[in-house]
């Protein structure tokens, strides 16, 4: 892919500034200039006059899409990496839910096939595992029977068949062996979670200060606050170093609780992510996530069995609409919630702002902040109204 383009739009986000009547330019897929279209007498290739342009989404935590789960088949991962574009999303890091050991391993192979594979889609970053390593009392969706202790050879065999392409794992802190897996998936390279946990206040706290750095979707499948047991909610709002996922869609979390996680964090360690699973973009009805029976009605996932929410059919477009819209954030904020900080927190150094040097990933909103194009590399990979 050498994609290039000058793309004139109504306003561009840049790290610094809310820019008008803007051009950016990318070159050979990277971001060469981001200026004002007095600055420059070159012709752009594309115009949305009305859109605001902003990086392209990353998505770090979603398990499928359009009918495609994260799983064996590399067939779906391109799939949902083409389809996702249509939601803003340039980036993403497919997630597989608690499997036996044969699954996550082919899950690593799936993902190291489809990394090489050439797509029209969102660049896949690499896989998060979410379990199996997790506490059956916060399960949420996932599996019971496939949870177990963190096993380090477990771990060694999933990064051997994804062939570098290991991103991340959640697990519970307080799980026999978490210390110890946790510094070998450190040692790996390894980004760390901690999730689906009921982590007290301390443990939380000593698996933060020794690798772990992201709460994955706080508050959900984690022991409630207490004022006296503040537990790990507790220690992930006040360890600095500690970004917390938020799933925006109206329904994992109460608009208190994000306004909660804002003020204790501050936008700068928030990540927006979808949690999305195979039934997103799709009609309400019956589906599954990973082995287990789910039902969608009104666009809320929730598991037959006992009605637990499972995953979620949230886009990325529809989770800063909600900040803008139901929360009162500003566009730029939002964006970089979805933007530059999972691009920190995921370690993508080369992407995540508009700003020359980076990767020619961007996303074109509308004023209803509705995607109109998403650009992957300098190469528009969706429009919207074209086949």
């Amino acid at each position: 892919m050498t994609g290039s383009e000058r793309v004139a739009v109504g306003q561009a986000l840049t790290p610094s500034q809310q820019r008008a009547g803007a051009i950016v330019t990318i070159e050979d897929e990277t971001i060469e200039a981001v200026e004002a279209r007095s600055e420059t007498e070159r012709s752009p290739t594309r115009a949305y006059p009305d859109g605001i342009a902003i990086p392209g989404f990353i998505d770090a935590h979603v398990h499928g899409y359009a009918g495609n789960a994260v799983g064996s088949d590399p067939n779906k991962l391109v799939n949902i990496a083409e389809e996702v574009v249509e939601t803003g999303v340039t980036s993403l890091f497919p997630t597989t839910v608690s499997a036996p050991q044969n699954e996550l391993v082919a899950a690593g192979a799936a993902t190291a096939a489809a990394v090489d594979r050439d797509h029209d889609g969102a660049s896949i970053a690499g896989l998060h595992l979410e379990g199996p390593y997790l506490n059956v009392d916060q399960r949420g969706a996932q599996d019971p029977d496939a949870l177990r202790d963190p096993a380090v050879e477990e771990l060694q065999a999933v990064a051997d068949a994804a062939d570098g392409n290991l991103a991340r794992v959640t697990l519970a802190p307080e799980l026999t062996g978490a210390s110890e897996f946790v510094k070998a998936a450190r040692d790996q390279g390894l980004i760390v979670s901690a999730g689906h946990s009921a982590a007290d206040f301390e443990t939380a706290t000593t698996a933060f200060d020794t690798g772990v750095s992201i709460a994955t979707h706080l508050y959900n499948g984690m022991t409630g606050f207490h004022h006296r047991e503040p537990g790990i909610i507790g220690a992930s709002l006040v360890h600095e170093d500690v970004t917390v996922e938020l799933i925006t869609d109206l329904q994992h979390l109460h608009p208190g609780a994000i306004e909660l996680a804002l003020s204790a964090k501050g936008p700068e360690r928030c990540m927006l992510v979808t949690d999305a699973i195979a039934a997103t973009g799709l009609p309400d009805g019956e589906y599954s996530l990973g082995e287990m029976d789910v039902v969608v009605e009104d666009g809320t996932s929730r598991l037959v069995e006992d009605g637990s929410l499972a995953g979620s059919t949230l886009t990325m477009d529809n989770a800063i609409r909600n900040l803008v819209e139901e929360i009162g954030l500003d566009l730029p904020t939002a964006v970089r919630m979805a933007t530059d900080v999972p691009a920190r927190a995921m370690g993508l150094d080369d992407r995540g702002r508009l700003e020359p040097g980076l990767r020619g990933d961007v996303t074109i909103l509308d004023e209803d902040l509705t995607v109109q194009a998403t650009i992957v590399g300098g190469e528009v990979v969706y429009e919207r109204g074209q086949a």
